[in-house]
């Protein structure tokens, strides 16, 4: 019979003990008789690891632990809920910044207030001199049991305060402020003396060493700090904080607090209604491009950041849909770790690990996917309408000149494009604009203003906006982007791109691919971008033409210095579409539809063709219950049904739901259900790989409503997640006025009833005014706390997980400090 043995369980150590690890061993004993030598071993071994690694490392399940607080009340059950998790985070460095007298000392006072109430040690390091006890005594502060230094240096504040947390015993520490964390240098110097980035430095060098103690010990860390404002801003806001940008990307959670109106009773004021934002580090990194659907051009982040450029972007609602959404937010978060999401097709998105991004299975963390995850792409965006600014040979003629045309106004307008069908349509077009085309050196055409009739090519260029550009400097003409442009002015404009710089090629597995090459960054995304609306899914990749082999045009070698950017299109759906979409006017369009009539039907299609994996159980079910067999579902597809042995999900897809044969199901059974899924504009491709990709400069934007937004071609939430606001009043002499909350939340999720200035709670009148209800529970503390359960219960915020009673009863703190 073989004995039972000990086995190690990997846990968090407990946080609050001298010395100890942020892991530890746990020892789960299965129930066995011990020998006195197995328990003097065993006593010896704990000995011996408590010595090395500190005491507790290892401990028995049955031993009483402290279960230390996930987080720690703020003393506003508004910014409890905005926080998201109930309170303050545990273990976290948190920011709170503001103008002056707008309440930061305030919500500091009440988190330690709230961390003695659960029998918690609190410090307060007084860096400004300036701690009233009274008024914190007030706030429900312990004042005789508050740790307090004044230290008369930043490094002597900064060392004090490591030295706490390093502990162990402590469950919150304030610093106020980081403003008064003057270095040493700068107070024993002489007024004038120049002291350039000390206090950040030691700001930065102080927070290295603090974060990992803050963490095993689970002591919160609030620094407040003051707002500055940097001179000679032209764009942007001009406010800043002080102690340099290491705080802002330490910190776990930053509290923006601002003073929005006064509360007055009659003509007296007494307190102030105040604002705070929860500001996040959640941000993609400098270069990232988003695109402005209104404006029809491509940003990149730091630009609309450091610009504040009130542009729009594309974002996703619930049901899938693609709606303009614009920018009412810019922040700049310095430099962070980011990481490279590669989706299959060539995309490539770098952002924090933290950042969210849209997949199959809803929203996931950059850092969390694996090869194999599918993240959400536009799919269509927007159409086209039937407005016709240009006329159609106008159009083509823009794309001939576009592609392949000088017009940098210094000669007359030439078209480089040797193919003789291009040339013989471009000629017959200038000269219906007062032009003359004449043969050049090498087969290049020029087309010369005749004499006597308006220039109508300049003209056109003209109002293209592409007269005076040159190659790198082209855009789409913008009668082209606009929403309302007919498709065929489109397939018009794309066709003269293609004849001019556009290739038709071939994959390894033969299929098809067209393409269009430019030294220009914003045409091609632009192109790619027009595509879209055409349900045409392409990808643009950057390339270095050094490294490729030379063009060869009229016998001589070409080879562009500048970085080349390759508009792509693949999948033979996409092919075929836009092969449809334009006309034949070309030997390169001729080709396009040769090898589309020679390989239709026997080529796999591209992601755009399949419906997400997620609602394939959810459609064949629907199916079920409406009593679709599967012969009728096959009789309706047609020939591409695949065998009806294989059950309703061979016939529609195998593995995935195809479009075409979902669509052709929604059309025969004019079924709204099957059309509003095919109306989802969003695709799904598969992550190829996520690569640590170092530091990077990275920046947020808010957007209004949708909070989310296409970068880099993928859905990823807003760079920050919604921006969540908190209001509660400031009362004077009593600090967070956690009644007036309790009124404002419960009217806002219908526990309390407001009928013009009365406040009623199942049935019982809390009185005529804010201030006779607020009055009202505080005198009933007990209904209080009944209205604060209930909110939060609905909410789900702050609720500890537990079978009994009683396990909601914190232990008693058991801390010797």
């Amino acid at each position: 019979m073989v004995a039972p043995s000990v086995v190690p369980e990997r846990t968090a150590a407990a946080p609050g003990r001298s010395g100890c690890p942020s892991t530890g061993v746990i020892l789960v004993a299965a129930p066995a008789a011990k020998t006195n030598d197995k328990s003097k071993s065993l006593e010896f071994a704990l000995a011996q690891i408590d010595k090395q690694f500190g005491k507790n490392t290892v401990m028995r399940l049955g031993d009483e632990v402290r279960e230390p607080m996930k987080f720690i009340p703020t003393g506003s059950t508004a910014l409890d809920v905005a926080l998201g998790i109930g309170g303050l985070p545990r273990g976290r460095v948190v920011e709170i910044y503001g103008p002056e007298s707008s309440g930061k000392t305030t919500v500091a006072l009440h988190a330690v207030a709230n961390a003695q109430k659960a029998g918690g040690i609190a410090a307060f390091i007084d860096a400004e001199h300036a701690l009233d006890p009274e008024y914190a005594k007030k706030l429900g502060v312990d004042t005789d049991a508050l740790l307090v230094s004044q230290p008369d240096t930043g490094e002597q504040a900064l060392e004090i305060a490591d030295m706490l947390v390093r502990s162990g015993a402590l469950d919150i520490i304030v610093i106020d402020s980081v403003a008064a964390l003057v270095p040493r240098a700068e107070i024993e110097g002489e007024m004038g003396d120049s002291h350039v980035g000390l206090q950040a430095r030691l700001m930065s060098q102080a927070l290295r060493k603090m974060t990992g103690a803050l963490n095993t010990a689970g002591t919160t860390a609030i620094f407040i700090n003051q707002l500055r404002e940097k001179i000679g801003v032209m764009f942007g806001s001009p406010e800043t904080t002080t102690g340099g940008k290491a705080l802002k990307f330490y910190a776990s959670v930053r509290l923006d607090v601002r003073r929005i109106e006064t509360l007055k009773d009659g003509n007296e004021p007494v307190g102030n209604r105040t604002r705070v934002k929860v500001v996040k580090n959640k941000c993609l990194a400098a270069g990232s491009r988003i695109f402005d659907p209104v404006a029809g051009r491509f940003h990149r982040i730091e630009d609309v950041v450091e610009q504040r450029l009130p542009i729009h972007v594309m974002a996703a609602d619930k049901a899938g849909q693609l709606h303009p959404a614009p920018v009412i937010g810019w922040f700049e978060q310095g430099e962070q770790d980011v990481v490279n999401v590669i989706v299959k097709g060539g995309r490539r998105l770098t952002v924090t690990p933290d950042h969210r991004i849209l997949t199959e299975a809803g929203w996931r963390e950059a850092g969390a996917l694996i090869p194999g995850d599918r993240v959400a792409l536009p799919r269509q965006f927007g159409g086209f309408g039937d407005a016709m600014p240009v006329t159609i040979d106008q159009a083509r003629m823009l794309g001939y000149l576009v592609g392949d045309g000088y017009v940098g106004g210094k000669t007359p307008i030439t078209l480089i494009c040797l193919a003789e069908d291009v040339q013989r349509d471009a000629a017959r077009i200038a000269a219906d604009h007062g032009c003359d085309p004449h043969p050049l050196h090498g087969g290049q055409v020029a087309f010369s203003h005749r004499p006597g009739v308006k220039n109508g090519l300049l003209a056109l260029t003209r109002a293209a906006g592409i007269y005076g550009k040159l190659a790198w400097e082209k855009t789409v003409p913008p009668q082209l982007l606009a929403m309302d442009a007919h498709e065929e002015l489109v397939g018009n404009f794309l066709v003269g791109l293609l004849e001019t710089d556009g290739h038709v090629s071939s994959e390894v597995t033969g299929a098809i691919r067209v393409g269009f090459t430019t030294t220009s960054e914003q045409l091609a995304h632009q192109v790619s971008w027009l595509l879209l609306r055409a349900r045409i899914a392409s990808s643009v990749r950057r390339y270095d033409p050094t490294q490729k082999r030379p063009s060869v045009v009229a016998g001589r070698e070409i080879r562009s210095t500048r970085d080349c950017f390759e508009v792509r299109i693949a999948g033979m759906d996409n092919v075929a579409a836009f092969t449809a979409l334009i006309p034949v006017v070309g030997p390169r369009s001729a080709k396009l539809l040769e090898e589309i009539d020679r390989y239709d039907g026997r080529r796999r299609g591209s992601q755009q063709g399949y419906l997400p994996q997620g609602v394939k159980a959810e459609v064949l079910a629907y199916l079920r219950r409406r009593g679709v067999t599967v012969r009728e579902a096959a009789a309706i597809v047609g020939a591409s049904a695949n065998d009806i042995k294989g059950g309703m999900g061979q016939v529609l897809g195998a593995s995935r739901l195809r479009r075409d044969r979902v669509s052709a199901l929604a059309e025969a059974l004019n079924d709204e259900f099957l059309q509003t899924l095919l109306n989802e504009e969003l695709v799904f491709a598969s992550v190829m790989a996520v690569e640590p990709a170092g530091r990077a400069q990275t920046y947020d934007v808010e957007v209004e409503e949708l909070h989310n937004l296409v970068a880099e071609g993928v859905v990823v939430h807003n760079c920050s997640p919604p921006f969540k606001q908190a209001e509660f009043d400031i009362l004077y002499g009593v600090g967070i006025s956690r009644e007036g909350g309790l009124i404002d939340m419960g009217v806002e999720h219908g526990f309390i009833r407001k009928s013009g200035a009365w406040y009623t709670y199942e049935g019982d009148q809390l009185g005529q005014g804010k201030e006779n209800a607020r009055t009202f529970l505080r005198d009933n503390p007990d209904l209080g706390d009944e209205i604060e359960r209930k909110i939060k219960e609905k909410l789900g915020i702050g609720q500890p997980k537990a079978d009994g009673a009683d396990a909601a009863v914190p232990a008693e703190a058991k801390v010797d400090f």
